[in-house]
């Protein structure tokens, strides 16, 4: 009997952890404007990086695969599904969405390398890294206002 309580309890306390993780389907709404952000990142840049700018779908989807694949499975070890993840100040919004990016896109980066067979360039890395965090944090700021959410520009310290 003594020995069940302890697997119990033990359940109990790991179940308790878990609960703080919380997953894109705790918020779909704010899943599905991280995944549009980094739809609009690959957009811009396919369609940037073709001749007559023409819009190629399944190249974006094709390019966009890898950071999404990267942004959901890392992101939420990072808080940034919580509640809390889009309330306060809007300097609080984007620095909770770089807690997750930070290390999500990099991997979206090493990701896209190992499936087109070649490390990224350095000038992709970059551009990668400051698009994604302006427009997945620009998104999730306009979320957090439409929320009703983010706090007032004056009362920020």
């Amino acid at each position: 009997r003594r020995r069940d309580q302890k697997n119990v309890s033990m359940s109990t306390n790991s179940d308790s952890s878990n609960e703080n993780i919380k997953t894109i389907t705790s918020r779909p709404l704010l899943a599905a404007t991280d995944a549009l952000s980094i739809l609009a990142f690959a957009a811009i840049g396919k369609t940037s990086h073709n001749p007559d700018g023409s819009f190629d779908v399944l190249a974006v989807i094709n390019t966009a695969l890898p950071f999404l694949l990267s942004w959901f499975a890392i992101v939420p070890f990072f808080g940034c599904y919580d509640v809390e993840a889009t309330r306060g100040s809007w300097t609080r919004v984007i620095s909770t969405t770089a807690a997750g990016w930070i290390v999500a896109v990099p991997l979206g980066c090493a990701l896209r390398g190992v499936i087109r067979g070649y490390v990224p360039p350095v000038p992709f890395v970059v551009v990668t890294m400051v698009s994604t965090l302006v427009i997945a944090g620009g998104a999730r700021v306009v979320y957090s206002l439409v929320e009703g959410k983010l706090a007032p520009v004056d009362s920020e310290p």
